[in-house]
């Protein structure tokens, strides 16, 4: 059967596989510019020049990272920029090799936040509306306190205060090991400890 050549709404019809056709034609391969291949110097001597003006300010390094985009029909790896400071959470599991343990702290820093635990003001949730904030306490926000307190629960208050200092707060870990009395390297090696008990609590490991 033939369709009408008026839709329901009034308009006119658009034949979409004439138009397809007739943009085909009119643009063809020769129509397209062909690559720069100094495209590829241009963007490695701009990336050369952000490692060396936004690197090294307050002792901070930028790195190139290559990670694993898993979202999608295929997986594909995906380069950026970050800048972190010697002997951070970001620093030591962010740069190389993404492992699990790097994936925990991230996902351990994002469920802190979005609890609103690192702000100082979110304890009080009863402020009135007259002063323009909500009364209460969002779902996600109270689902996400309920997972911070299983994970305090299961690997102890004092993992989880020093993986808020490293994970959330950004600290290195010279700085939490001068906070516990310790050497850098046995706090190094405490941390590790600690991101791999949270990896195991969100079956990361």
């Amino acid at each position: 059967m033939k369709k009408p050549a008026v839709r329901i709404d009034g308009g006119r019809r658009i034949n979409l596989a004439a138009r397809r056709e007739r943009r085909g034609l009119e643009i063809g391969p020769r129509d397209y510019p062909a690559p720069d291949p100094h495209d590829r110097d241009r963007s490695r001597r701009r990336l050369n020049q952000l490692l060396r003006t936004d690197g090294g300010k307050e002792g901070a390094v930028t790195s190139v990272v290559k990670i694993r985009d898993l979202e999608g029909k295929k997986a594909r790896t995906l380069t950026q920029t970050v800048r972190c400071l010697p002997g951070t959470f970001e620093w030591r599991y962010g740069r190389d090799n993404q492992s699990a343990l790097y994936h925990a702290g991230s996902h351990f820093a994002r469920l802190w936040e979005r609890a609103g635990i690192a702000i100082a003001s979110s304890a009080d949730f009863l402020r009135g509306t007259a002063s323009g904030y909500p009364s209460g306490i969002s779902d996600a926000r109270a689902a996400a306190a309920q997972k911070v307190i299983e994970v305090v629960r299961e690997i102890g208050r004092f993992s989880a205060e020093r993986l808020v200092a490293y994970c959330v707060l950004g600290e290195t870990s010279t700085s939490i090991a001068r906070r516990y009395g310790q050497s850098p390297r046995d706090m190094a090696a405490v941390l590790h400890q600690d991101l791999r008990a949270v990896a195991m609590h969100f079956r990361f490991l």
